[in-house]
């Protein structure tokens, strides 16, 4: 028996893959963070290309539903993350700070779309308003190895 598949269903087959791979990554990326994840596709261009990341705000808006939790060990902390003990931002409310993470977050603003430290400030305070509605508040990088913001 022969089987004849339209341009059309071909297409849909196609487009069907390429949403199952996408999510995969997707779901890699919740799980061992976007830096990891660019490295089994060449790198965070080719990531940002297949995730169809376009522009700066369209890379932060990939992290609109990141989990709220209030720390444990810190009352005065908010922390967002995928998961335990992988926090990509941490708001102090005590000083209106939102430290985000420098490898997954605010290197690729720096790296991939070449912004400089206002810049990438300023986008996302609007981007922390617009989806967290966190007002007054100043973003700072931060890397967790170094500053020990690992609750």
């Amino acid at each position: 028996m022969k089987v004849i598949i339209t341009e059309n269903q071909l297409k849909l087959i196609k487009e069907d893959i390429s949403n199952k791979a996408r999510q995969i990554l997707i779901d890699r990326i919740k799980s061992v963070g976007f830096i990891k994840t660019s490295e089994i596709v060449g790198g965070l261009g080719n990531l940002m290309k297949i995730l169809n990341i376009n522009s700066p705000m369209e890379f932060l808006h990939f992290f609109d539903d990141l989990d709220v939790v209030q720390s444990e060990e810190e009352p005065d902390w908010t922390l967002f993350r995928y998961k335990p003990k992988h926090n990509l931002m941490i708001h102090k409310k005590k000083n209106d700070s939102v430290y985000i993470n420098y490898d997954e977050i605010w290197e690729v603003l720096e790296d991939v779309f070449n912004l400089k430290y206002s810049k990438i400030k300023e986008l996302i305070k609007e981007w922390l308003f617009e989806v967290y509605n966190l007002r007054g508040i100043t973003p700072k990088p931060w890397c967790m190895e170094t500053v020990g913001l690992v609750v």
